[in-house]
């Protein structure tokens, strides 16, 4: 009965596993499908889920007609590495400024064949997504001399494990480099590190250049944020900087307090941040924020000796504001804040203890 009944089913097995891949296509066909599609738009070529393989890939690399296409994209083309080197070879393509080459079967191999094309050079989009690219893929677009004009690098859902990340984000070459996405990838802690650092950076340079720089604390997340943004060119710029509610330890605290870029700062808000007396402490005792008139560190973990710190404060004098609720000062450290004789300048102190 089991038998009988696998008989009648196996046909219908077989039909679904064939028809599930579609036929590959001739050159004829392809060449009739490009006519037609550049026809709508000769700058762009997209060529979805048809079985084109190597051999079809190297077909449409050289067809003349191709020669106006700017954004080619062929997703689920069931073609690989030896596809790939047909579209480097290729003197139709060197008018090609994105290139995408999503679901595909392309190895290390394929991405050797782009990063030394002369004549993909004009490349400032290049998507590789859900491919077998590895660590060394990634590399050798990192050191590539002809992919100097690429802006954003797509290499999610491959097998890059941390090497290749870090080679990337510090890449010399790769100087327009805006963008790289590397979500689901098997990366490690210390090349993730690097990673946001990279994407830390190129969002300091977009507000830079929108004249944002107002809001950058929304995405400084962490200590790691405030290294970044301190490492950059800009900080030097901020007399703003609002931190709440950032997740911020008293590293961040001090390399604020120490750091020479932020002489110009007049309004600096840690409210809501894991800040103990050491940072309060440090802030205390920074000549370089002298010029601060607003503190906001309410919503920390900050006792009386941070209290009694920034009480005895000489650097503090130019401060109209400052909040210290709900932290952990108790009556000794509330009493020395009272009695400052340096906080004269303070209009509506908040220092209680809910």
């Amino acid at each position: 009965m089991k038998i009988y009944r696998l008989k009648i089913l196996l046909p219908f097995l077989c039909l679904f596993v064939l028809g599930s891949a579609s036929p590959k296509m001739t050159g004829e066909e392809i060449g009739n499908y490009i006519q037609k599609k550049l026809k709508r738009n000769n700058q762009v070529l997209r060529i979805n889920s048809k079985n084109l393989g190597d051999d079809g890939v190297a077909y449409l690399a050289s067809s003349p007609i191709l020669k106006t296409v700017k954004t080619l994209i062929l997703y689920k083309g069931h073609f690989g590495d030896e596809g790939v080197r047909a579209l480097a070879e290729s003197e139709n393509l060197d008018q090609l400024t994105a290139l995408y080459l999503e679901n595909n079967n392309i190895t290390d191999l394929g991405v050797e064949h782009i990063s030394r094309s002369e004549n993909l050079s004009n490349l400032k989009v290049l998507n590789l997504y859900h491919n077998q690219i590895s660590d060394k893929g990634a590399g050798l677009i990192a050191e590539s001399d002809t992919l100097t004009e690429l802006q954003e690098l797509n290499l999610i859902y491959n097998q890059i494990y941390g090497p290749g990340v870090i080679q990337l984000t510090n890449s010399t070459k790769l100087k327009s480099l805006k963008k790289i996405e590397l979500t689901y990838n098997p990366i490690r802690k210390s090349a993730k590190d690097a990673w946001k650092r990279f994407q830390l950076m190129e969002w300091l340079k977009e507000l830079n250049r929108t004249n944002r720089l107002n809001e950058v604390g929304a995405g400084l997340i962490g200590d790691l944020g405030v290294e970044v943004l301190l490492q950059s060119a800009f900080a030097i710029k901020l007399e703003r900087l609002d931190l709440k509610n950032n997740d911020l330890t008293d590293a961040s605290v001090i390399a604020l307090s120490q750091s020479k870029k932020l002489k110009q700062l007049v309004s600096l808000n840690l409210s809501k941040n894991n800040i103990t007396d050491a940072g309060a402490k440090a802030l205390a005792e920074s000549s370089i924020l002298e010029k601060l008139k607003k503190l906001d560190l309410n919503f920390n973990r900050i006792g009386d000796e941070g209290a009694l710190a920034i009480a005895g404060s000489p650097n503090f004098s130019n401060l109209e504001s400052l909040k210290l609720g709900q932290n952990k000062i108790g009556t000794e450290g509330a009493q020395a804040l009272n009695e400052s004789k340096t906080l004269q300048n303070l209009v509506h102190p908040i220092f209680g203890f809910y």
